[in-house]
């Protein structure tokens, strides 16, 4: 099935104002309630300009399926290991800018304890780490942070080895129920770290469909074509929304507090005419705005895999820049080595079916050295002094002193 369809994120969808359950959204009124409203409200924007970017770079008619959460926090990991422009422009992306790190931090835990689930009528399991080169010197400091505020598991690991990419990948398949494999192809000779997030979904419809009322209909594709598909078909009282721009059901799971947001744009609007007005402002806005009503769904059952995905491109797009540049990079509060972020790996699944859903996701950070394998490194971005010499003779024929440029 190769329409593009937007499923508002399986686990991301869970940071978004929701109106899933009967209950309305009131921020608390205290001081630090407020900081996580706004937290969770800027985690939102990342999310919704992050799919909107991976959608636009796609080819038209491909399926898209990410995990925002899932990046959300590898990237915090790196986040909380860079200084000066770095650290400038991960507070500008992941909306820490109004927020001290001890605060983000805290909150972030916060968060993340509330998400968790009854177990018993849903699952969602998150995961973190940091995999270090043997030998590469990470500040314990940091390996502490990441410890106590992510619960992210520390390895250090032989990436000579030719199983390290085998165990590694182990690590992601076992957290995500065997739903992501082979993440990494390879490990850089100038690999140092990767910091990894996890994420697992599981959970059943409140109100299953029943397998007999499956109907077979068109789907019609983005291209103009169209397949025979499987509709799962109930009639129920959901929360409904219908606008000049689409019309949306919610389906609440069996843990109320988490539900899919199913959209259908408009045929004058269309999937990329709804991608462009996909923004936190209008969102929040139409969470208020659902009703519960009767209403009668057709979903189509569907499983698929997206990735594997280097998302470098996009995160440049939305100004993570200098994290990337082998010079610019300051990731001091990692270790003192010049090191830059190579790649940003993302991989997804997702399932939907007559019971549930089953969604898993993994993103991976992947750290190298600035210089090439053992390599020195000088950096002429201060005033300097040059020569011109003969070298037979040692004869300087000149000397130059750089202390501002200009062209």
């Amino acid at each position: 099935m190769k329409s593009s369809i937007l499923l508002l994120l399986t686990v991301a969808s869970i940071l978004l104002p929701s109106a899933c359950t009967d209950q309305p959204v009131n921020p608390d009124t205290d001081s630090y309630g407020f900081k996580k409203a706004a937290l969770v409200q800027q985690n939102n924007r990342f999310s919704l300009q992050l799919f909107s970017e991976i959608t636009k770079n796609e080819t038209a008619g491909t399926n898209v399926f990410v995990s925002p959460l899932s990046m959300y926090y590898a990237l915090a990991m790196a986040g909380v290991g860079s200084d000066t422009e770095t650290l400038k422009e991960f507070e500008a992306l992941l909306g820490w800018d109004n927020l001290k790190q001890e605060e983000v931090l805290a909150l972030m835990k916060s968060i993340y304890t509330e998400l968790i689930p009854d177990k018993d009528k849903l699952t969602l399991a998150i995961a973190n780490s940091l995999w270090q080169r043997n030998g590469f010197p990470v500040f314990d400091s940091y390996t502490d942070t990441v410890h106590k505020y992510f619960d992210a598991e520390i390895h250090s690991l032989d990436f000579n080895n030719q199983q390290a990419v085998a165990i590694i990948n182990a690590w992601i398949e076992n957290k995500t129920q065997g739903l992501i494999t082979d993440m990494l192809d390879q490990i850089s000779p100038d690999a140092l770290m990767y910091l990894i997030n996890a994420i697992y979904f599981k959970g059943d419809w409140k109100y299953a469909f029943e397998p007999d009322d499956n109907l077979q209909a068109p789907f019609y594709q983005a291209d103009g074509s169209s397949v025979l598909a499987i509709y799962m078909n109930q009639k129920t009282y959901l929360n409904y929304l219908k606008n000049d721009l689409f019309t949306s059901v919610q389906l609440p799971y069996s843990d109320s507090s988490y539900c899919m947001t199913l959209i259908l744009p408009d045929t004058a609007v269309g999937i990329d005419g709804l991608l462009q007005v996909l923004i936190t402002e209008n969102w929040g806005s139409w969470a208020k705005a659902y009703q519960m009503s009767t209403v009668t769904v057709l979903l189509p059952k569907f499983k698929f895999a997206y990735g594997l995905r280097n998302i470098n491109q996009e995160l440049n797009d939305l100004g993570l820049v200098s994290a990337f540049n082998p010079i610019a990079a300051d990731f001091s509060k990692i270790s003192d080595r010049q090191i830059n972020i190579s790649r940003v790996l993302h991989k997804a699944f997702i399932e939907v079916n007559e019971q549930g859903s089953e969604a898993a996701a993994a993103t991976a950070v992947e750290f190298e050295y600035t210089s090439i394998g053992d390599e020195l490194l000088l950096t002429l971005n201060r005033p300097f002094v040059f020569a011109i010499e003969h070298k037979p003779t040692q004869t300087l024929l000149f000397l130059g002193k750089v202390a501002f440029i200009e062209y």
